[in-house]
């Protein structure tokens, strides 16, 4: 069955459900039956936009002839039964798209690859033997998560053992500063005497010494005790390490150790494959490197026809002299994909060949060719109005239009093989138009 035929038959059943057989006397009743009536909530006798739904929703403002924002049981019923003024016969059931206006070029279709901006093995940063391992290949995991554990016992003794020598040396820097204080004060002392009998200048002078001897000791006691900090501090870092956690989120795609076995400082624990910040490599000829300039947007298609659009990172200054191509690099803009990509996937990435322009295009399915001329059914008043157009070159799964329409004109793209003019439609999709793909040619 034609997918004309299929939407026909929609239209009808639509119609059946929404409104009760009815007869010319009933045809002019301003009443709601079936459905309609139904949703009406509030009860008064009429349906109002946040009652209604489906195809009435769909041509609420096309079915409300007297615009009085509200819709009763006679603008129903002659909306979709065919009543009074309706010589086209009963609405049909369509599908419509825009008429849009979209830069176009012709593009060179050049394969490249998915490229991981983060991947590789995460290593061990102490030695010591793996107590636990946390991941399999396959896993998922997000940043931070924990991967392995090491043993921690002799890493908690150390810190213990550093710990203790930091409230030593606290002491001893404590019971230096007493002692250099109590020296400070006899200078003192013999200072003020200096004028008397008692005064002993032998005195005084080793009295300088002991000071300036007990301020060094001060220092060196100081010194050992941010000594003792540090070497405190490098235990919790240790201690920390022990526990290897994923730098990226990712997936793991080898593990390199298992339980039991002895870990040094940088021997691999797993390898992580970053599948979300991913960049699009590919070998571009260098005579085609003139359509890309900083910024430009590429389309990019995965193998099952998945599109989406990629935008100029970087154009790497290494030609092979082989092939003559240079890599460059592109951000894709993922979220349109939906998907989970892997590193090194393939993709077709379309080049530009010379300037973008800008045209008005239309769906290749809107357009209808009978003895020679090509024709399209415009939505107007929610009815079809059949319109003579020109159109040039395809671009993708749409025409270059030269004449006939213009921007923002709906046209019929499904349900239009036996459309009459004037003919009701019953809008059930609206189709959404965005720039296509272009290949050479």
């Amino acid at each position: 069955m034609s997918s004309s035929r299929i939407l026909a038959l929609s239209g009808s059943i639509l119609a059946v459900l929404l409104v009760a057989p009815f007869s010319p006397v009933q045809a002019q009743s301003k009443e709601l039956s079936g459905i309609a009536k139904d949703r009406d909530a509030n009860g008064n006798g009429v349906l109002e936009r946040s009652e209604a739904g489906g195809p009435v929703a769909a041509n609420f403002d096309t079915i409300d002839s007297d615009k009085n924002g509200t819709l009763d049981g006679a603008e129903i019923r002659a909306f979709f039964g065919g009543g009074p003024g309706q010589s086209a016969g009963p609405p049909a059931t369509v599908v419509v798209d825009a008429v849009i206006e979209e830069p176009i070029g012709q593009t060179t279709p050049v394969v490249g690859r998915f490229v991981a901006l983060q991947s590789g093995p995460i290593a061990a940063r102490i030695g010591g033997p793996v107590l636990k391992m946390n991941v399999d290949v396959g896993d998922r995991v997000t940043q931070g998560a924990l991967l392995a554990v090491l043993d921690k016992e002799r890493l908690e003794l150390e810190r213990e053992r550093y710990g203790a020598i930091v409230t030593q040396q606290n002491a001893n820097l404590t019971a230096a500063r007493a002692d250099l204080g109590k020296r400070q004060n006899e200078l003192k002392r013999l200072e003020a005497i200096r004028k008397s009998a008692a005064f002993s200048q032998a005195r005084y002078e080793d009295m300088i010494q002991d000071v300036a001897s007990q301020r060094g000791q001060v220092a060196e006691t100081r010194a050992q005790l941010v000594q003792a900090e540090t070497q405190f501090k490098r235990a919790e870092r240790d201690l920390m390490d022990a526990e290897i956690r994923a730098p990226f989120p990712g997936v793991v795609s080898a593990t390199h150790t298992e339980v039991g076995a002895y870990l040094s400082v940088g021997n691999p624990v797993v390898t992580i494959i970053n599948d979300i910040d991913l960049d699009v490599e590919a070998d571009v000829p260098t005579n085609r490197l003139a359509g890309l300039t900083n910024g430009s947007t590429v389309g990019i298609r995965l193998d099952d026809g998945t599109k989406t659009t990629a935008k100029l990172r970087a154009i790497i200054p290494n030609e092979n002299s082989r092939t003559r191509t240079q890599p460059v690099r592109f951000t894709p803009k993922l979220a349109d994909l939906g998907k989970t990509l892997a590193d090194n996937q393939s993709v077709t990435v379309l080049i530009p060949v010379g300037e973008l322009r800008t045209a008005v295009t239309v769906a290749k399915d809107a357009i209808i060719e009978r003895g020679g001329q090509m024709s399209v059914f415009v939505v107007r008043n929610g009815a079809a109005a059949p319109t003579p157009v020109t159109v040039g070159d395809g671009t993708g799964n749409r025409f270059i239009v030269r004449s006939g329409l213009k921007p923002g004109d709906k046209v019929v793209i499904r349900g239009n093989e036996g459309l009459r003019p004037g003919q009701r439609l019953i809008i059930i999709d609206q189709g959404k138009s965005s720039a296509n793909d272009k290949t050479k040619g």
